[in-house]
This record gives structure tokens, sequence and C-alpha cells, in this order.
């Protein structure tokens, strides 16, 4: 018997033992009795809960997924896409990551419990008893199709740790239609999933190394102070403590970047965070500090970048987390989740004056009024802001330390009141043809310089860069950059050296491409836009926001974007390209309308 075998019969041994006093639920008062959802959009919430009660998901805070049986209740096991059920008895340590399901992601976003915000959102708007009794009805559904140690389901820490936060949120607001055996039900399932989250949780820590651990750590710190009877509550809670400052000791950088280079992980992990701050504060328990450090940091960092319409870049692998989907806001909106994050700290304030939802359904007293971080230099993380009151951009100059997300050193992103005139292409799936993933996470998805038609960095498996690349910022001071990478040092023998300047409503690029191959290259110099573009010229491009020039010839093309998981849309791709030998400096103004 494998180790994961003698772990699964542990978890059952010990579940199954009989107990009348172990599996209860004592109401925490985490959320406000008296949470009133407010919208404008009073129809679309409530249609979000009545397809769910029909086994329809609004999955990954953009499309509805068909999940539903031909009773109507929920295939827990089902990719809605695919419609291909993934085996029920098969153990969850014998089930592959990519096996012929097909992107397990969308097995797994159900079970992931999106839907209990809807119900809540429903019931607090109508009052109507349905939505709380078809929450929980689904809830002991999933319980009975999901019996441990069988199915996907059980196959991620992460995947365990976010079902529970909703569940436990679930049963805090709807605590009054609760009956004493769903109550055991649904609590002997957490207890056997904190003790599968506890017996796994160095695999999230020495392999993953990312949001997992601290998700994992998160659900078992909270498991344990929620569920002060479980034998193994306090060591839930030790364990949780301590990998959680292990793994912000250096997943949250110095300046307050994030480890997986991406904006919306960092969003994940910032909730998380504040979900367990929540949580002890409710329960009288001190933190270590670096929590509530790291956790600074990261909102200001996160407030530096946030646009007029609350949007950040979409920069990095972008997987539709988005851990409390209450809001009307659309889900590029960080605002809500910024707030939250700055009202659990003293002195209770928050940024963005009506974007409470998640304050008022957590109870938090706090006031508005706090500033948005004016810092634009981040220099661990490798992020340069340069904005004025025409333009917003960022780029990224950074040695890779840990493990890289995309191939998309020097990257420019650009910004013009809200809207991302050129931007990154995003992220679309983690289970697709490689060719076609490579749109999205190679070089040819980003706003900087591909040389011979080859990525910066080299591919290895699903997830992985081989020679991971080093920088070196050579100079800025807020409307200046200048830098450079190596990327393609080893391969093409070639330096890639990028100057930014901003001036008034122009930016002005230089990219000098050097080297010591006789050799003709083919240099690019590609730019992303959600945004539809005439040509002028040969080597102009123009829409009602924005203009681009280049000293060398151009085309466009079709770009393929990524806002959400498991979508993309077109938008253009302009490609200013020459043949030449090194040095080559291709010199671009970029004109704000």
């Amino acid at each position: 018997m494998g180790y994961f075998s003698r772990v699964n019969k542990s978890i059952l041994n010990k579940a199954n033992k009989p107990s009348s006093n172990l599996f209860y639920f004592s109401k925490p008062g985490l959320v406000n009795p008296n949470y009133s959802f407010k919208t404008n959009k009073e129809n679309k919430i409530i249609g979000k809960a009545e397809n769910a009660l029909n086994g329809k998901i609004f999955a990954f805070s953009h499309t509805y997924m068909d999940y539903a049986e031909a009773n109507g209740r929920i295939n827990w096991h089902l990719n809605p896409v695919l419609k291909v059920e993934a085996p029920r008895n098969v153990p969850w340590n014998k089930l592959p990551d990519f096996g012929p399901y097909g992107d397990i992601k969308l097995i797994w976003e159900a079970s992931r419990f999106p839907q209990v915000f809807f119900f809540i959102n429903a019931f607090s708007l109508t009052k109507d008893e349905k939505y709380a009794r078809g929450c929980l009805q689904q809830i002991e559904h999933w319980i009975d199709n999901n019996p441990f140690p069988y199915g996907v389901n059980y196959k991620c820490g992460q995947e365990i740790s976010f079902r529970l936060f909703a569940w436990i949120l679930a049963l805090d607001y709807f605590y009054d239609y609760l009956s004493p055996e769903l109550t055991r039900k649904i609590v002997k399932n957490i207890y056997i999933s904190l003790l599968r989250v506890a017996a796994n949780i160095d695999f999230a820590a020495k392999s993953v190394k990312n949001n997992h651990s601290i998700s994992e750590a998160a659900g078992l710190l909270i498991g344990g102070v929620l569920f002060p009877q479980f034998p193994e509550s306090q060591k839930f809670i030790k364990k949780g403590i301590k990998y959680l400052q292990k793994e912000l000791s250096y997943q949250v950088y110095d300046d307050g970047a994030y480890i997986q280079h991406s904006f919306n992980y960092q969003r994940l992990a910032l909730d998380v965070l504040s979900f367990v701050i929540i949580i002890a504060k409710k329960n009288k328990l001190q933190l270590p500090e670096i929590i509530y450090t790291a956790h600074k940091k990261m909102i200001a960092f996160l407030s530096a970048f946030v646009q007029p319409n609350g949007f950040l870049p979409n920069y990095g692998q972008n997987d539709g987390s988005y851990l409390f989907p209450l809001a009307a806001s659309h889900y590029r909106d960080f605002r809500e989740s910024i707030n939250l994050a700055s009202a659990v700290h003293e002195p209770y304030t928050y940024f963005f004056k009506d974007y409470a939802t998640l304050i008022q359904f957590f109870n938090l007293k706090a006031k508005a009024g706090r500033q948005l971080s004016e810092n634009q230099k981040f220099d661990t993380g490798g992020y340069y802001i340069l904005k004025n009151k025409y333009s917003f951009s960022f780029i990224r100059c950074h040695s890779y330390k840990h493990r890289p997300a995309q191939s998309d050193m020097l990257h420019l992103d650009v910004w013009k009141d809200g809207v991302n005139v050129f931007c990154d292409s995003g992220t679309f799936s983690y289970n697709v043809d490689k060719n076609f993933k490579r749109q999205f996470f190679g070089t040819r998805g980003h706003n900087t310089v591909m040389l011979n038609q080859s990525n910066q960095m080299e591919e290895i498996l699903h997830f992985g860069w081989a020679n991971w690349i080093k920088s070196k910022l050579i100079y800025f001071d807020g409307k200046a950059f200048e830098g450079e990478h190596y990327g393609y040092k080893k391969e093409e023998h070639a330096i890639h050296r990028r100057k930014v300047q901003l001036e008034n409503n122009k930016i002005f690029i230089t990219d000098t491409i050097t080297g010591d191959k006789n050799s003709l290259i083919k240099i690019e110099q590609i730019w992303n836009s959600p945004l539809n573009f005439k040509m002028v010229s040969s080597n102009k491009f123009e829409n009602e926001h924005v203009r681009i020039h280049a000293n060398i010839n151009g085309k466009k093309e079709e770009a393929y974007l990524s806002e959400y998981y498991n979508d993309y849309y077109t938008g253009t791709r302009i490609i200013f390209s020459v043949e030449a030998q090194l040095p080559f400096i291709i010199k671009t103004s970029i004109e704000i309308l």
C-alpha cells in the first residue's frame, strides 16, 4: 500500500470513529446578519442563483456552464464543455491532472461553490427560503456524490480549502436552516477535508510554491479555529500558522510584489489573508506579525496599479480565481478586494467609497478616506510605472529568482482613462494545444521585442520555462525608464535594451538590439490591443484612443486575447518587423489622442 493510500485509510478511520459530539457547528458570527445586497442589477443577480438551482453555474466570473444531469441535479464529476465525466470510483491520488476528461479546472469550478455567494445575494434581496435550502441541499448532494477518497474533487488541497471557505460562510449565513443531521454530515466532510489537506500540504509548500500553499495553510488555520472540537484542531492551527509564516517570508517580496508574477493570483492571496485576519480578529487570535506585514505590503503594491474603472493590468497568469464573488462589480475590478484588505487593519479605512459590499458582508467597522499609493518603482518585483494625466504605463524588468509564468520581459502595458490600449494577451487555459498556448504565454502575446520568432525562454513541460531571464535596470525616474534583458543571449547572442520616455501625451520607445552574430536576424516589435486599428501608412496605425508610429514598416494581424479563463476573443496585433544585422534600433512613438 502506497503513502497516499495509507493516508486515505487513516483519514477514514479517524472520521468513522463513533462520536456523538464531534460533528457540530457553532455559529461563528463571521457574516453580517443584516447583510443587504445593494444593486441596480437585481434580475441578473437573482438569475445567477436561479440558474445555480438548476445546475447551471456562473463559472470563472464570466459564463454559465451546465453541470446538470437529466434530473436537474449537478454532476460534480462532469467537464461541462466536453461533456465527459471523470471517474467517480478511483481514489484522487490515482487520477492524473491531465486526463481524458480534459481541463480539470472545468470540473473543479462547480465544486469550488461560487454559487454559495449567488444564493446569499438572492436570499438577501428576496428573503426567499428556496435559496437557503437550495444552497444547503447542493452541499449535501456534493457530499453524497463525493465519498472520500474518490474522485478529482479531492485531488487539490487548494480547491478543498476554497470549498471549505464557501461552506463555512454558507453555514454561518444560513444557520437557521440547518438540521442536526445535515450539520453532522457537512462537518464530518469538513473534518475529512482538513485531514486531507494537513496530510499533503508539504507538496504545495515544497513543489508548487505559490498561492496553493498559502490557501492550504489558511484552510488549516481557519478550520482549526472554527472547529475547536476536532482532536487535531490545535495541530491544524499550529501547522497553518507555521506554513503561512514560511510561505509569506519568500512569496511576498519586500516591495509587495508577488512570487507568481500575476496580479490576479496576488488578489487571490490577498483575499485569503483578509479572510484569515478577519477570523483571527473575531476569535481574538494574535497572528505572527509577518502575516499582517505581508498583507499590508500587497495592499500598497496592488493599489499602485488601480485604473479609474478599478481594473488592474491583465498581467501574468489568470485562471479565473475570485474568492468572494459577492459584489456586482466586474471580475477584473480589484476595488472590493483592496478595500476589504485595507479595512481589517488600523486605522480601519479603505480607498474606494462605493465599493464596500465585502466590508458590509463581513460586518467590518471601517470608513472611506485612505489614499492610493503613489509609489511607481518596485525594484524587487521589477515593476516600473510611468504615468501622467494622459496615460498610465508599466514595464517589467526583472531577474527571475522564482518560477516565471510567461515569457514577457520588457513588456509595456499602456492605458488611457481605464482603456487598456496595449495589453497583455492573458492566459486562456492551462490545458490547450501548445502552439495556441504560446499566443498567450509566449513572447508574441506581449508588448516587447521577439527575435527570430522564438520565445525569450525555452518551454518545458506544461507550466515551466528553462533559462530564466536575467535583466538589469539602468535608469528610472518616474518619467523615463531604461533597462535590458539577456533572454536571447544564449540562443541568439543578442541583448535587448529598451528605453521608454513619457512626454505629455506621447510615449517614446527605443529598442536597441545588440549582438555578435554576422547573419541577418528577424526582429519583431509586438503590440497587442483589444481595439481595432486602421493602417494610416506602412509604419503608422491609429484609432480614436491612440496613434502608434515606428521607423520601420509594420503590419496588423489578428491577436488572441483572454480576460477570463477558458475564454478568448480576437483583437489586434501590430508588428513592426525587419530582417537586419545587429546592432539595430527601433524607434517608436505612441501618441494618446
